[in-house]
């Protein structure tokens, strides 16, 4: 640092090259060396960039694809509109075997699983790391039977199928609260009401339940109908399918390889 602040800096001045004497040629091998480092830099960075583009455009490794996979099932509940999600109808087979279709009566706000869940159940599943709860109601084609499904989403498939081990071997165990709408034939169904309950893991970080029962009133408990258990479990399957199915992971939409 300058003794005098007023002063401007000095600016280093290259010293004169020396001129050799009369009959003393300057050597060249100067010359040839700087065009050898720098055909050695161009072919460097040729190097690099063909590195860099073999690496951008080689196929993905079966591991990298798997992984992909797995993110792309994981962030689905994410990036699925409410709608997709929870199709406004869904069939399946009662318990007569016959075709029959469920309709949705309402999509739930997300909710805690504090919220969402009895409280029995909602300790098992925050223990594992429990993120929201996203729920729907659908009733079967008469009106009569309803069923509210909830999808867990956990923090890991590992977590998810631990949560719905322990909560299948609990006795008597509930589920996924009731979701009632009014003005709907779902209006009168609330937690009082249900009486088939189930769990099940899904492939990815999610657990899906249902409680079903009467819109009437009644409740299920004792009823020996398996009815409300085969509208539970229709509506089931098709919520596992859109958020769990898929071919190879390098064959989905969301997906390059």
């Amino acid at each position: 640092m300058s003794d005098h602040p007023d002063e401007p800096p000095l600016t280093p001045v290259a010293a004169p090259a020396a001129t050799p004497p009369a009959g003393v040629r300057r050597p060249r091998w100067h010359t040839p060396l700087l065009v050898v480092l720098a055909l050695a830099g161009v072919a460097g960075l040729a190097v690099g960039g063909f590195a860099l583009h073999a690496e951008l455009t080689r196929p993905a490794t079966a591991a990298e694809a798997a992984a992909a996979g797995r993110a792309e099932i994981a962030t689905r509940w994410q990036r699925l509109p409410a709608g997709r999600l929870f199709p406004a109808t869904i069939s399946y087979l009662s318990a007569g075997r016959q075709q029959t279709t469920a309709r949705r009566v309402g999509i739930a706000p997300a909710a805690s699983c504090a919220a969402a869940l009895d409280p029995a159940v909602a300790a098992i599943f925050r223990a594992r790391g429990c993120r929201v709860v996203l729920r729907a109601s659908y009733t079967d084609s008469s009106g009569s039977l309803t069923v509210t499904v909830g999808v867990v989403v956990m923090r890991s498939t590992s977590a998810a199928q631990s949560a719905v081990s322990d909560l299948l071997i609990q006795p008597g165990h509930a589920g996924v609260r009731a979701v009632s709408f009014p003005g709907t034939r779902a209006a009168g169904y609330g937690d009082a009401q249900r009486g088939w309950f189930h769990a099940e893991p899904g492939s990815g970080p999610y657990a899906f339940l249902y409680a079903a029962g009467f819109t009437d009133g009644r409740r299920g408990a004792g009823d020996l109908t398996t009815e409300p258990g085969r509208l539970g479990s229709g509506v089931l399957s098709r919520l596992i399918t859109v958020l769990t199915a898929g071919g190879p992971p390098c064959s989905r939409a969301d997906i390059r390889c």
